[in-house]
């Protein structure tokens, strides 16, 4: 019984945390009464819950792990003051195994990821990352960082690491989003190799030395793992992230149920444990003498505090005998648990980082009228509140750099969030409605390729002739105005398409005009439908404002926020439809 107990693997794992160090504030349901909202996970949390965890199962004389599924960067106000820095001091505080890098890691490009890897602890699990072509008089060398397990550009395989379970030699690597460049912003001279293929070649390999456990850290993405667990065998587990998939039926608490956890395909077993650090996932695997995988049992936990509030805001607690009877249906829920928080946790976030972050969530910076939702793809409710006042921020900001800039333009799913009623302040904007530090840019373009750039945006947003990539892309704009047909052929949606002049009021946008304006230095990249934009001309200036930057600069000289389409036309000038 005792070398039985000695085949366990527990592995424990959170992904896409997207810097939530602190914790949330979630709904929750419990059956016969009032939505109420109670706070839940961060870092301080996890690091408790994971000491628990791994206690257990020492005790049982079984082994531990703890993987990271990536996204760590963007999403709140530390990351947009900090960038890696405070990742990486809260991810050392966690006893990582390893982590795999996400999408989020590289929207600034090689050298903030260099940056970060140099100060964390633990091994990057990096297996479809070439790096033996980089440049190395970057100054900002990954190559030959030794506690990054990339691409083997001879073997074409994952470098990997080897987990000991008992007797058993379990095979560690880790895959990330192999069309990285569409996504994000990684230097060319550091490709991302098919995963799928790098996979093949690696479990091919291990077999042929012996090893016939294999787990993967995966940011592909959900579908995406089950497609590689449908076309790899012998990988024992795939631990994901980048889909934000809470696995686990939390219906009886009020949240989405959206996959059992631990799916199985193919004799491989999915986690994926949602996001921003609410909930810590884990797993048993228990492996037999010979390395056959016996069983596999885990799920997901919410990691909540035990006071309950009538309002988001938490300045109201529930009545103690709803309270009481909270708690109960709480403690027999399978899927969450009471949670303290780690001193030594707690202790870095206040000594570093968290007194700056709650300057600035007290900072007013103006005001909103009126609830401003946002809405990615406009619909007979409407059009986003909230989208059409930043893409005009970014038009006041470029005007003030360049004052031939005449437009802007900016994808729905770069504003993660709308504002409610009452004071905005600076962390609503840096972190909440704008949270990804991206900067905006300046450049010029032909009509023809503007005009093709809006029309792809919408087709890839709704899926029109194409296999779209998300409803992120709708493109919201300022000081243009554009109609679109779904039903016309491709090439010819837009139907009606002008520009703004101060002098001239609108006037139609001409094909081979050149035409001054602004966007992210995500969307000039010609993702997600934006190729058009591929074809500028030669001028791009990349501005040192990121997208919060222009939003809270906005509101310094307009602090007033109504919708839209009751302020001030001078205000805003984006009437797009779809037909």
């Amino acid at each position: 019984m005792k070398n039985q107990k000695s085949n366990i693997l527990r592995v424990m794992h959170i992904n896409d945390t997207h810097s939530y160090f602190d914790e949330s504030v979630i709904a929750l349901n419990c059956d016969g009464l009032d939505k109420f909202y109670i706070k839940c996970g961060g870092f301080s949390r996890l690091s408790h819950q994971i000491s628990i965890l791994s206690e257990e199962q020492k005790q049982q004389e079984g082994e531990v792990a703890l993987f990271h599924a990536g996204d760590c960067f963007q999403g709140t106000l530390y990351f947009s003051l900090y960038k890696g820095k405070a990742n990486a001091d809260l991810l050392n505080q966690l006893p990582l195994d390893g982590m795999v890098l996400g999408n989020h890691e590289f929207d600034l490009g090689n050298e903030l990821v260099s940056e970060f890897i140099a100060n964390t602890q633990f091994p990057i699990l990096m297996g479809n990352w070439d790096l033996s072509q980089e440049d190395q008089s970057k100054g900002h060398g990954l190559k030959h960082q030794d506690r990054i397990l990339d691409f083997d550009s001879d073997l074409r395989i994952a470098k990997y690491m080897v987990k000991k379970v008992g007797l058993i030699d379990v095979a560690v690597f880790g895959l990330t989003i192999d069309q990285m460049e569409i996504l994000a912003s990684p230097d060319a001279d550091t490709p991302f190799i098919n995963a799928i293929e790098t996979a093949k070649n690696t479990i091919q390999h291990l077999s042929n030395r012996g090893i016939n456990n294999a787990i993967v850290i995966s940011h592909l993405g959900y579908e995406a793992d089950k497609q590689l667990a449908q076309a790899v065998s012998g990988i024992d587990l795939i631990v994901g992230g980048h889909s934000h998939v809470l696995q686990g039926d939390f219906t009886e608490i009020g949240l989405e149920a959206r996959a059992n956890y631990g799916e199985k395909i193919n004799n491989t077993y999915i986690v994926q444990a949602g996001c921003h650090a609410l909930a810590l996932g884990y797993c048993d695997l228990e492996y037999s003498s010979d390395g056959q995988l016996l069983s596999f049992s885990g799920k997901n936990t919410l990691l909540l505090d035990n006071v309950a509030y009538k309002n988001k805001a938490c300045s109201q607690q529930v009545e103690q005998d709803d309270l009481s009877r909270i708690i109960q249906e709480l403690s027999s829920f399978e899927y969450a648990v009471f949670c303290q928080k780690a001193p030594n946790v707690e202790a870095l976030l206040i000594a570093k980082y968290r007194k700056e972050v709650e300057r600035l969530s007290q900072q007013v910076i103006g005001q909103c009228v009126e609830d401003l939702s946002h809405r990615r793809i406009p619909d007979e409710k409407g059009q986003s509140d909230i989208a059409p006042w930043v893409v005009e921020a970014f038009y006041s900001k470029a005007h003030q750099i360049d004052n031939r800039v005449q437009f802007a333009m900016h994808n729905a799913g770069g504003v993660r969030a709308g504002l409610n009623q009452g004071e905005i302040t600076y962390a609503d904007i840096a972190g909440k409605v704008l949270p990804f530090a991206i900067p905006i840019v300046i450049y010029s373009l032909k009509g023809k390729y503007l005009k093709a750039a809006i029309e792809g945006a919408i087709d890839n947003a709704t899926d029109n002739g194409v296999i779209g990539s998300g409803s992120g892309s709708f493109p919201y704009v300022s000081q243009l105005r554009y109609c679109y047909d779904a039903a016309k052929p491709s090439g010819k949606r837009i139907t009606e398409f002008s520009i703004y002049s101060s002098i001239m009021g609108w006037l139609p946008v001409i094909d081979e005009q050149i035409y001054f304006g602004t966007s992210t230095a995500y969307t000039i990249k010609g993702k997600e439908g934006y190729s058009p934009l591929m074809n500028r001309e030669d001028m791009l200036i990349t501005t040192p404002f990121s997208m919060a930057d222009c939003f809270i600069d906005y509101l310094e000289h307009y602090p007033n926020l109504a919708k839209p389409i009751e302020c001030l036309n001078q205000y805003y000038r984006n009437e797009s439809v779809i037909l």
